[in-house]
Protein backbone atom coordinates (compact mmCIF):
# COMPACT_ATOMS: atom_id res chain seq x y z
CA UNK A 1 0.00 0.00 0.00
CA UNK A 2 1.28 3.44 -0.91
CA UNK A 3 0.51 6.83 0.60
CA UNK A 4 0.03 10.17 -1.15
CA UNK A 5 1.17 13.20 0.84
CA UNK A 6 -0.60 16.51 0.68
CA UNK A 7 1.29 18.82 -1.68
CA UNK A 8 1.80 21.34 1.12
CA UNK A 9 3.87 18.76 3.03
CA UNK A 10 6.14 17.78 0.15
CA UNK A 11 8.70 20.64 0.39
CA UNK A 12 9.38 19.80 4.05
CA UNK A 13 9.49 16.09 3.29
CA UNK A 14 11.97 16.61 0.45
CA UNK A 15 14.14 18.84 2.65
CA UNK A 16 14.50 16.07 5.23
CA UNK A 17 15.12 13.43 2.58
CA UNK A 18 17.77 15.56 0.87
CA UNK A 19 19.73 16.01 4.10
CA UNK A 20 19.42 12.53 5.61
CA UNK A 21 18.91 10.21 2.64
CA UNK A 22 15.74 8.57 1.39
CA UNK A 23 16.92 5.14 2.57
CA UNK A 24 17.43 6.34 6.17
CA UNK A 25 14.15 8.12 6.90
CA UNK A 26 10.57 7.05 7.58
CA UNK A 27 7.42 9.03 8.16
CA UNK A 28 5.55 7.76 11.20
CA UNK A 29 2.79 8.57 13.65
CA UNK A 30 0.05 11.14 13.35
CA UNK A 31 1.04 12.37 9.89
CA UNK A 32 0.66 8.88 8.44
CA UNK A 33 -2.52 8.16 10.38
CA UNK A 34 -4.21 11.42 9.42
CA UNK A 35 -3.14 11.24 5.76
CA UNK A 36 -4.60 7.74 5.44
CA UNK A 37 -7.81 9.00 7.07
CA UNK A 38 -7.99 11.95 4.66
CA UNK A 39 -7.43 14.47 7.44
CA UNK A 40 -5.34 17.59 6.97
CA UNK A 41 -2.14 17.98 8.97
CA UNK A 42 0.84 20.32 9.05
CA UNK A 43 2.93 18.13 11.37
CA UNK A 44 5.45 15.67 9.99
CA UNK A 45 7.00 13.11 12.31
CA UNK A 46 10.05 11.28 10.98
CA UNK A 47 12.21 8.56 12.44
CA UNK A 48 15.72 7.94 11.19
CA UNK A 49 18.23 5.11 11.35
CA UNK A 50 21.15 7.55 11.57
CA UNK A 51 22.66 8.58 14.90
CA UNK A 52 21.29 11.57 16.85
CA UNK A 53 24.58 13.39 16.28
CA UNK A 54 24.31 13.05 12.50
CA UNK A 55 20.67 14.16 12.54
CA UNK A 56 21.53 17.20 14.64
CA UNK A 57 24.44 18.13 12.39
CA UNK A 58 22.08 18.12 9.41
CA UNK A 59 19.70 20.51 11.21
CA UNK A 60 21.98 22.56 13.44
CA UNK A 61 19.51 25.41 13.91
CA UNK A 62 16.73 23.13 15.13
CA UNK A 63 15.57 22.48 18.67
CA UNK A 64 17.58 19.47 19.85
CA UNK A 65 16.75 17.00 22.64
CA UNK A 66 19.91 14.97 23.02
CA UNK A 67 18.58 12.30 25.41
CA UNK A 68 15.82 11.27 23.01
CA UNK A 69 17.75 11.95 19.82
CA UNK A 70 15.15 14.32 18.38
CA UNK A 71 15.25 17.58 16.47
CA UNK A 72 12.26 19.84 15.80
CA UNK A 73 11.89 22.78 13.44
CA UNK A 74 9.44 24.74 11.33
CA UNK A 75 9.63 24.82 7.56
CA UNK A 76 7.18 26.81 5.45
CA UNK A 77 3.94 26.36 7.40
CA UNK A 78 4.83 22.87 8.57
CA UNK A 79 6.29 21.57 11.81
CA UNK A 80 8.75 18.69 11.57
CA UNK A 81 10.20 16.39 14.22
CA UNK A 82 12.93 13.87 13.42
CA UNK A 83 13.74 11.17 15.97
CA UNK A 84 16.50 8.61 15.92
CA UNK A 85 15.12 5.06 16.07
CA UNK A 86 15.20 3.96 19.68
CA UNK A 87 14.12 1.57 22.43
CA UNK A 88 12.89 2.82 25.80
CA UNK A 89 12.66 1.19 29.23
CA UNK A 90 12.83 1.80 33.00
CA UNK A 91 9.94 4.23 33.33
CA UNK A 92 10.22 5.51 36.90
CA UNK A 93 8.11 8.68 37.02
CA UNK A 94 4.99 7.48 35.16
CA UNK A 95 6.02 9.58 32.19
CA UNK A 96 9.64 9.40 30.97
CA UNK A 97 11.90 6.44 30.19
CA UNK A 98 14.97 6.16 32.37
CA UNK A 99 16.85 4.25 29.69
CA UNK A 100 17.05 5.08 25.99
CA UNK A 101 18.98 2.95 23.48
CA UNK A 102 19.34 4.04 19.88
CA UNK A 103 18.71 1.29 17.34
CA UNK A 104 18.73 0.76 13.58
CA UNK A 105 15.40 -0.87 12.69
CA UNK A 106 11.72 0.01 12.91
CA UNK A 107 11.11 -3.54 14.21
CA UNK A 108 12.80 -2.38 17.42
CA UNK A 109 11.45 1.18 17.38
CA UNK A 110 7.74 0.44 17.05
CA UNK A 111 7.52 -1.36 20.39
CA UNK A 112 7.93 1.90 22.32
CA UNK A 113 4.94 3.50 20.61
CA UNK A 114 1.44 3.74 22.05
CA UNK A 115 -1.26 2.57 19.61
CA UNK A 116 -1.28 0.44 16.49
CA UNK A 117 -2.74 3.28 14.39
CA UNK A 118 0.19 5.50 15.41
CA UNK A 119 2.76 2.84 14.51
CA UNK A 120 2.48 2.91 10.75
CA UNK A 121 5.70 3.83 8.95
CA UNK A 122 6.19 5.14 5.41
CA UNK A 123 9.49 4.48 3.65
CA UNK A 124 11.27 6.49 0.96
CA UNK A 125 9.13 4.90 -1.75
CA UNK A 126 5.93 5.98 0.05
CA UNK A 127 5.12 2.36 0.91
CA UNK A 128 3.26 1.87 4.20
CA UNK A 129 4.90 -0.55 6.66
CA UNK A 130 2.75 -2.04 9.44
CA UNK A 131 5.09 -3.70 11.98
CA UNK A 132 2.32 -4.50 14.47
CA UNK A 133 0.42 -6.41 11.78
CA UNK A 134 -2.85 -4.74 12.70
CA UNK A 135 -2.36 -0.97 12.36
CA UNK A 136 -3.98 -0.73 8.93
CA UNK A 137 -6.80 -3.06 9.98
CA UNK A 138 -7.47 -1.03 13.12
CA UNK A 139 -7.44 2.19 11.10
CA UNK A 140 -9.99 0.73 8.68
CA UNK A 141 -12.16 -0.64 11.50
CA UNK A 142 -11.80 2.55 13.57
CA UNK A 143 -10.27 0.88 16.61
CA UNK A 144 -7.89 2.26 19.25
CA UNK A 145 -5.58 -0.56 20.35
CA UNK A 146 -2.50 -0.43 22.56
CA UNK A 147 0.76 -2.14 21.61
CA UNK A 148 2.47 -4.82 23.68
CA UNK A 149 1.46 -5.52 27.27
CA UNK A 150 -1.56 -3.25 27.55
CA UNK A 151 -1.50 -2.66 31.30
CA UNK A 152 2.25 -2.20 31.35
CA UNK A 153 2.03 0.33 28.53
CA UNK A 154 -0.34 2.46 30.61
CA UNK A 155 1.71 2.05 33.78
CA UNK A 156 4.76 3.35 31.96
CA UNK A 157 2.91 6.50 30.93
CA UNK A 158 -0.67 7.08 32.17
CA UNK A 159 -0.99 10.03 29.79
CA UNK A 160 -1.69 7.34 27.19
CA UNK A 161 -5.06 6.85 28.86
CA UNK A 162 -5.96 10.43 28.03
CA UNK A 163 -4.52 10.12 24.52
CA UNK A 164 -6.62 7.02 23.85
CA UNK A 165 -9.76 8.82 24.96
CA UNK A 166 -8.91 11.92 22.92
CA UNK A 167 -8.28 9.90 19.76
CA UNK A 168 -11.50 7.96 20.28
CA UNK A 169 -13.56 11.14 20.56
CA UNK A 170 -11.70 13.15 17.92
CA UNK A 171 -11.63 10.39 15.30
CA UNK A 172 -14.95 8.72 16.12
CA UNK A 173 -13.20 5.41 16.94
CA UNK A 174 -13.85 2.77 19.59
CA UNK A 175 -11.46 0.97 21.96
CA UNK A 176 -10.46 -2.63 21.48
CA UNK A 177 -11.83 -4.74 24.33
CA UNK A 178 -8.33 -5.35 25.73
CA UNK A 179 -7.49 -1.64 25.61
CA UNK A 180 -10.74 -0.66 27.32
CA UNK A 181 -10.16 -3.22 30.07
CA UNK A 182 -6.61 -1.98 30.69
CA UNK A 183 -7.76 1.65 30.76
CA UNK A 184 -10.36 0.89 33.42
CA UNK A 185 -7.87 -1.07 35.53
CA UNK A 186 -5.16 1.60 35.32
CA UNK A 187 -7.28 4.76 35.34
CA UNK A 188 -6.23 5.55 38.92
CA UNK A 189 -2.72 6.26 37.62
CA UNK A 190 -3.97 9.49 36.10
CA UNK A 191 -3.53 10.82 39.63
CA UNK A 192 0.24 10.39 39.23
CA UNK A 193 0.36 12.89 36.36
CA UNK A 194 1.17 16.56 36.64
CA UNK A 195 -2.20 18.39 36.54
CA UNK A 196 -0.77 20.68 33.87
CA UNK A 197 -0.19 17.67 31.61
CA UNK A 198 -3.81 16.65 32.10
CA UNK A 199 -4.95 20.12 31.09
CA UNK A 200 -2.67 20.18 28.05
CA UNK A 201 -4.00 16.87 26.77
CA UNK A 202 -7.57 17.99 27.41
CA UNK A 203 -6.98 21.19 25.44
CA UNK A 204 -5.79 19.14 22.45
CA UNK A 205 -9.24 17.57 22.29
CA UNK A 206 -11.81 19.48 20.19
CA UNK A 207 -13.85 21.70 22.52
CA UNK A 208 -17.11 19.96 21.69
CA UNK A 209 -15.73 16.71 23.13
CA UNK A 210 -13.90 18.03 26.18
CA UNK A 211 -16.81 17.51 28.57
CA UNK A 212 -17.12 13.93 27.30
CA UNK A 213 -13.44 13.37 28.03
CA UNK A 214 -13.73 14.84 31.54
CA UNK A 215 -16.75 12.66 32.30
CA UNK A 216 -15.42 9.43 30.81
CA UNK A 217 -12.07 9.59 32.62
CA UNK A 218 -13.40 11.23 35.80
CA UNK A 219 -10.78 13.95 35.38
CA UNK A 220 -12.34 16.14 38.06
CA UNK A 221 -11.32 13.45 40.53
CA UNK A 222 -7.66 13.83 39.58
CA UNK A 223 -7.35 17.55 38.93
CA UNK A 224 -9.20 20.02 41.15
CA UNK A 225 -9.25 22.86 38.63
CA UNK A 226 -9.50 22.05 34.93
CA UNK A 227 -9.58 25.14 32.76
CA UNK A 228 -11.02 23.48 29.71
CA UNK A 229 -12.88 26.36 28.13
Amino acid sequence: MKITLNKALLPTYELVISKLGRENVYLVGGCVRDTLLGRETSDLDFCCSLSPEVIHQAFEDSLYFEKYGTVSFKHDKNHATIAALRKESDYKDYRHPGKVIFVKTIEEDFRRRDFTINSLYVDGNFDVIDPTGRGLKDLTNKIICLIGNFNQKLREDPLRILRACRFKLELGFTYSEETKKAMIEEEHLIGQLNPQKIKEELHKCPKKYQENMIEELHLKDYCCIIEHR
